[in-house]
């Protein structure tokens, strides 16, 4: 008996991307605002996300979102690119890990090695990141002392 295949649930997808979108939304207020530094912590020291504004259109935006931590030799930092779409209030991710232009599905095996449902994978891990973020989270600002 073979084994059923994969098949995309748009409409999680698309709830996963409208989540993804508020909670960038909070994490990026203001629409001049096109930095933002945010100090991870969660029993010891984590790391500094930045979200950074590479693009502004009119209905769309592209934030690069890097990880700056120490990961040691078994893990790389996480670093993604995503398109917020303002109109139909989503946020998607269109590049991770210097990778660029998912598809919705793949088939199993294929030549670049990725999981059936790639996208949705990279959008949930994206969720919990920026939930993370939301909860232990603190607004990062560099202290200069004045003489």
């Amino acid at each position: 008996m073979r084994k059923a295949g994969y098949i995309v649930d748009l409409v999680k997808q698309q709830a996963v991307c409208e989540a993804n979108y508020f909670r960038l939304c909070k994490l990026l207020p203001g629409n001049d605002e096109d930095l933002r530094r945010i100090a991870i912590s969660h029993g010891r020291y984590q790391g500094i996300l930045t979200l950074k504004v590479v693009e502004r259109c009119k209905y769309t935006s592209v934030i690069s979102l890097i990880h700056d931590a120490e990961w040691g030799e078994w893990a790389i930092a996480p670093l993604m690119s995503v398109r917020v779409y303002h109109d139909v209030q989503m946020a998607e991710v269109i590049s991770a890990q210097q990778k660029r232009h998912f598809a919705a599905k793949y088939s199993y095996p294929n030549p670049q090695m990725f999981h059936p449902d790639e996208k949705a994978q990279l959008n949930r891990f994206l969720a919990d990141w920026l939930a993370f973020c939301l909860e232990q989270g603190h607004s990062y600002e560099p202290v200069t002392l004045s003489s």
